[in-house]
């Protein structure tokens, strides 16, 4: 048995984990608390990197539109589970895909490969 300690996970990485399993279709419970801004930074970012991982035109557009309103209106978690009913699997897909490798870029910044 290892007695490493583990590093306590970023507030981004806990909303990149949280993000993951909410374009799984898993119900997440969201702390009240988490920091608006924080949710819009990762977003924002999530967003911009989705258009590059979605393969229709019409994904991207979709993706845009989304990512326009986030940067002019804010966003959550919490609408991510709401607008998710109503997308398209490759929109979705582009999602998951862009948030994993957001998280993978964050864990390695941190030394957690």
């Amino acid at each position: 048995m290892s007695s490493e300690v583990r590093p306590t996970p970023s507030l981004e990485q806990y909303i990149l984990v949280a993000l993951i399993d909410i374009y799984r279709g898993l119900k997440v419970n969201l702390p009240v608390e988490l920091d608006k801004e924080v949710q819009k930074n990762v977003l924002r970012d999530v967003l911009s990197s989705a258009i590059s991982f979605a393969e229709k035109q019409e994904s991207m557009q979709v993706i845009s539109n989304e990512l326009f309103k986030c940067a002019k209106e804010g966003c959550t978690l919490q609408d991510q589970m709401e607008v998710i009913e109503k997308q398209s699997p490759d929109v979705i897909n582009a999602k998951i895909s862009a948030a994993a490798y957001l998280l993978k870029l964050v864990n390695k910044e941190r030394n957690l490969h």
